[in-house]
Formats: structure tokens, sequence, C-alpha cells
């Protein structure tokens, strides 16, 4: 942003007065819910000082005035957002020997929801505990990231990642057993893609019969590729719904396709939302309905948040099955329980129902 201003008028002297800023890049930028620190960097032609929206208590800048031709850096802190709704705030940078003639703002807008998708306010979940002895264990930083996950069903290990943040580069390591998998983030700390020696977890586009992408408003895949060829593709359909930030959607049907050297599974699934918001807890609980075993850990943890629906499922008909699920929640709307009762052909199965039970 570049906001300058010069004066040869004879009643006056000449004068050069403005600013020149290298961060914030726009006039306008937006803020995830969990986002609590950003930079300004500017010159200025003049002593300046600030003025301000002061009823935004909720963000603090740390410098207010300032002197003529100097080159200022300093933070600006945000608290994070718990409201569960979005706000904005701005700031009016004044050159004070000449008011009214230079100045620059800059305007902030804070999301009601953190990068993964879920609200502000979401509960972090520590354990969930399966009726099929699994049992899973999540850890979070301060900023509500995920750290790591462990998933074991009868003491058998299914899922180890542990995570690490690179603020000053922007890029998330992700340690999945004996594979290391690396992707860059924006301020919603979500890689569009991780990569690792022949494994590769990303976003793709669906084609039309022209080969043009579809976009992914309306269409998109997940998918899972490794080094062997055991992939893993999740294509959802939404039909037009909006993905940005804070926006309720929800995938109107999901097809999973399993690639091995036995060949391709695919199953195909028509999906039913409840009123339950699924955004009031860390982790994707949708995730859970296909059993621990069918869990991806990747999008439990909401790592792509768009694979994330803003509603619990409550019913899931496929060819062969039609499953039913029940969540119960506590008073700040995260889950409690989730119980899928499972039926095939009609028959309830063996091991049906399968509840998890989630801890704070």
């Amino acid at each position: 942003m570049l906001v300058l201003a010069a004066s040869c008028l004879n009643s006056e002297d000449p004068y050069e007065a403005g600013f020149i800023f290298r961060k914030p890049q726009y006039a306008l930028t937006a803020l995830f819910a969990n986002n609590q620190v950003d930079t300004v960097s500017f010159i200025s032609y003049g002593q300046w000082n600030v003025t301000r929206d002061a009823s935004a208590t909720w963000c603090k800048l740390e410098a207010s005035v300032g002197k003529a031709y100097t080159y200022y850096t300093f933070p600006l802190l945000f608290e994070q957002n718990t409201t569960g709704e979005g706000r904005g705030t701005w700031f009016t940078f004044n050159d004070t020997e000449h008011p009214g003639e230079a100045y620059c703002s800059i305007a902030y807008w804070q999301y009601a929801t953190r990068g993964d998708g879920s609200l502000g306010s979401a509960a972090d979940v520590k354990t969930i505990m399966g009726s099929d002895g699994s049992h899973f264990e999540l850890a979070y930083d301060a900023q509500h990231r995920p750290l790591s996950l462990r998933i074991t069903k009868e003491d058998v290990l299914l899922h180890q990642l542990t995570l690490s943040y690179n603020d000053r580069d922007s890029v998330l390591t992700v340690q999945d057993r004996d594979k290391t998998l690396t992707g860059s983030y924006s301020n919603d700390y979500q890689p569009k893609r991780l990569v690792g020696m022949g494994d590769t977890v990303t976003y793709a586009s669906q084609l039309y019969d022209n080969y043009m992408a579809v976009s992914a408003n309306y269409a998109f895949n997940l998918e899972h590729r490794t080094l062997l060829g055991n992939n893993t593709y999740y294509a959802y359909l939404l039909n037009g719904q909006s993905l940005t930030p804070d926006s309720l959607h929800n995938a109107d049907s999901l097809s999973i396709a399993r690639v091995t050297a036995a060949g391709r599974n695919v199953q195909k699934c028509k999906l039913e939302y409840s009123a339950a918001d699924n955004r009031c807890q860390s982790v994707d609980v949708n995730q859970l309905i296909f059993g621990t075993e069918q869990c991806d850990p990747y999008q439990l943890l909401s790592l792509f948040r768009y694979a994330r629906s803003s509603r619990i499922v409550s019913k899931v008909t496929s060819a062969a099955n039609s499953d039913i699920i029940e969540v119960e929640c506590n008073a700040n709307g995260s889950v409690r329980t989730l119980t899928v009762k499972r039926s095939s052909g009609g028959v309830v199965v063996s091991d049906s129902p399968l509840t998890y039970t989630f801890e704070y």
C-alpha cells in the first residue's frame, strides 16, 4: 500500500508526506479465530499517530506515534475469537503535520472459525474411546493446532502422527510413523498438500469430460497416494455450496475408492445430516462413521478443512448398507458420544452399535 502527498503551492512551503507500507500487503486482512499476531511495517515521511476503533479491545497495536523518515516494524496482537461471530477493526495512520492530506487506513476481519473449520470456542478432544476396543489420544498447542494423534485398537497400533509447525517458514511437518511429509501453509495453518518420499496427501480437482477442472465448491477429491500404489481417493460432491471460512457446507455424497494390488474397491455413499454442529469440537467426528479401521487420521484432525462438513452425519446410505448415526452433545455443543448403528440388507450387523465416547 502506498499513500503519498506533495505540495508546491505558493501559499505554503513545499513538503512531502505520506506512508509506504510493506506489511500488511492489503488494506483489508482476513484472520482466523486462532490467529494471534500480524506485523505492521512501513516508512513515514512525516511524524505520525494512529487513530483506531476504540471498541475493538481484542486487538493491541504496539505503537501509536512515531517520527518522520523512519522505518517501523512492530507487532499487532489479537485475542483468539471465541465469540462465535466474525468481527472487524480498523487503524488509520495520520501524518500529524498535514492532517487530512496524508493518511493510510488498514482493516482486519477475524473469522469465527479456526483454520481447521472448527469454531474459535471449540473444545479440544483429549481422548476418544470406542466400544470396539479402540482408543484415540490427541494433543494440541495453545492455538488449538493438533500436535499428535495415536489410534490403537485392542492394543494394536493403527496410526501415529506427530505434527510440528515452523511459523517462520510456514511449513508443517507430519511424522506418520516411518514417513515424513511436509507442506506449506498460510495463516489458516492448513496445507494444500503434504508430500513425502513417494507419499502424498493432497486436494485434487475433479474433471469434466473435456478435462476442464470442476470448481471445488461443486466437487473435489482428497487423495492419499503411496509409493507402492495403495491409494485412497475421497470424492466429495457439494453442488455449489460455499467453501469460504465461516460458511456452512455439507457434502451431498461421498465416494471412497481404495486401490491395492488386489484391485479397486469403490464405496458410494449418500449422506444425510442432523442439526448437530460439527464445528463445536476440534476433530471432524464424521470421520468415525465408517469405523475405526476406516478412519482417515488426516481428516479426523481436519488438516484439509474443505472435507469437513459443518453438520454431523445422521444417515449413510450405500448400495449394501443403511447406517444410522446418533450423537449426544455436551452443553457447549461438543460431542459426548457418537453411535453408529450399522445394518446390511436391512439387518443389523453383529458389531452394531458402535459407540465412541469423547473426553476433553
